[in-house]
């Protein structure tokens, strides 16, 4: 692979990781204000950009296996790995044609959507998880979408293992970009740190939520 076309990759690489980091900051701010939309506005966001991160590098197509293989390489990264797992590479795919699907298949079911809480002490508890369209459960941090759970903070160290992975390349790429140190002597972004290692807030605060039964 040419090095023009990996530093195309790694700085793409790099930025998606960024973009879960704002958004990171987005869903702690968003719970500490108790404010739904922002809440699940950060969610997708993230789950949007691990997607890009997935597909570059544990592509499920055919056509990209030599260059995804090239950078795990590159990146030290192993075949088996939290982000290559099939939810996650096909979260988007078709999305309107699974949303019929799940609609579909919850007919006639107790269903549960844009729910934020501790879903084990409310009156949703029976509630299963392939009913659930969207939630975010604030104890157990599992984000579910359309049936499908996601434990954030597994999800977002995998992430972090990543970045920090993708910044030791990236620096010595574009040195020019990194021309700050922290306390400790190690290169910084000069805008702003990038540090791969976001957690979301875990408060348990409930803010408004909304569910539906079936009707």
């Amino acid at each position: 692979m040419e090095l023009n076309v990996v530093g195309m990759h790694i700085h793409e690489l790099r930025n998606q990781c960024r973009f879960i980091e704002a958004n990171v900051g987005v869903l702690n701010q968003s719970l500490e204000k108790q404010a739904p939309v922002g809440i699940f506005f950060a969610l997708q966001g993230i789950m949007t950009a691990a997607n890009q991160l997935a597909r570059i590098l544990w592509t499920p197509r055919k056509k990209g296996k030599d260059r995804a293989t090239k950078l795990r390489e590159m990146l030290g990264l192993p075949e088996k790995h939290p982000l290559n797992n099939e939810n996650i590479l096909t979260i988007w795919d078709f999305s309107d044609e699974a949303n019929d699907q799940w609609i579909a298949q919850s007919k006639d079911a107790y269903i549960l959507y844009d729910f934020i809480g501790d879903i084990a002490n409310s009156q949703h508890k029976d509630v299963e998880m392939k009913n659930i369209f969207r939630a975010f459960d604030l104890v157990t941090k599992i984000y579910t979408f359309r049936g499908v759970g996601y434990n954030m903070d597994a999800l977002l160290k995998a992430i972090g293992d990543v970045s920090n992975r993708v910044n030791q390349i990236h620096v010595r790429m574009f040195p020019e970009q990194w021309k700050q140190v922290d306390d400790k002597g190690n290169p910084v972004e000069a805008a702003e740190t990038v540090s791969g290692n976001a957690e979301p807030a875990t408060e348990e605060k409930e803010p408004a939520a909304e569910t539906a039964d079936s009707k």
